[in-house]
């Protein structure tokens, strides 16, 4: 059974070819945001996919060790007909995946995908995530797919424009200024401890990762009067990241904090410490999202103590 094609697949497949991005190496961003789906959909599968005339190819991919698929049968060439998150939740048993590449080699239980789509309304591709075992979707992962997706198709689209901009034109768009800062990152998940650790190091900050309540404290105390910034979930077992901050402040008044919430109306208290200078960032979000917050709570701290370069 051969897939259907969109019905603009001739100026789809232009506008792909457009991105420049078919064929090109692995890139941390992408891997950030395969890994951020991954994680928010509790999926050991991830993958970001672009599709040109005969396959599948993965720009970025997270337990899967492929780098293409043929285009006919897959997932990818029925999901990117649809408007929106396509959930195949018993692929062996659906007539149009039962013989995938993915269905019969790779032993594919479970699939949900959301098109990455342009302002123009290609669909260049899939930001998807996959199970070996029968799966489950929430409302909530559902539309932080959609979330990620969008975010991407802007950084995407973002690229393509300082790609077509002269080298003065990009010259002038370069970042300024360089971090330069020292972070307390607190997070109990440990793999997206690490995905916003290697996040804040890449972009040139200093930064003591702890899994808990109490390590981050017997970090303060060990590097004391040398953190700038705080980092930290606020959903956390025994000390949570409101209760902590409070801890840290009664020794530090001065201490800036960025929380990382996906339930801030479940916190009132979290009101009174905006009005006293505590950002939050909501989940799901970009790592280029998680630099601007940062950087701009350390630059809010630095103009309160008048130290600004």
């Amino acid at each position: 059974m051969h897939s259907p094609l969109p019905q603009n697949e001739s100026s789809r497949l232009e506008s792909l070819r457009s991105f420049r991005i078919l064929g090109t190496p692995c890139e941390q961003v992408f891997d950030d945001f395969a890994n951020l789906a991954a994680f928010i959909c509790d999926a050991p599968v991830a993958v970001i996919a672009f599709i040109d005339e005969q396959r599948v190819w993965f720009k970025a991919r997270i337990g899967l060790e492929l780098d293409e698929i043929p285009r006919d049968g897959s997932f990818c060439a029925h999901a990117i007909l649809q408007p929106d998150v396509l959930i195949v939740p018993d692929p062996p048993s659906d007539e149009r995946f039962m013989s995938s590449f993915l269905v019969k080699q790779i032993g594919i239980r479970f699939y949900a995908g959301i098109p990455l789509v342009t302002d123009d309304a290609h669909p260049l591709g899939m930001l998807a995530v996959m199970d070996r075992v029968p799966h489950l979707m929430t409302t909530e992962q559902s539309d932080s797919l959609r979330i990620l997706a969008r975010r991407m198709m802007h950084e995407l689209e973002l690229r393509r424009t300082r790609e077509t901009q002269s080298p003065h034109q990009r010259l002038q768009l370069a970042p300024t200024r360089q971090p330069s800062a020292t972070i307390l990152l607190i997070e109990d998940n440990d793999n997206l401890r690490i995905l916003l650790q290697r996040t804040l190091a890449g972009a040139g900050f200093s930064v003591f990762p702890a899994a808990d309540s109490a390590e981050a404290l017997r970090l303060c105390q060990q590097n004391d009067g040398t953190i700038d910034l705080v980092v930290s979930d606020i959903v956390r077992p025994r000390l949570d990241g409101l209760q902590l901050s409070e801890r840290i402040r009664a020794v530090h008044p001065e201490m800036r904090f960025l929380f990382i919430t996906g339930f801030a109306d479940e916190f009132p208290e979290l009101r009174e410490l905006i009005k006293i200078g505590a950002i939050f960032l909501e989940k799901p979000f970009l790592p280029s999202e998680l630099l601007r917050k940062v950087e701009g709570t350390l630059d809010q701290g630095k103009a309160a103590t008048g130290t600004e370069g």
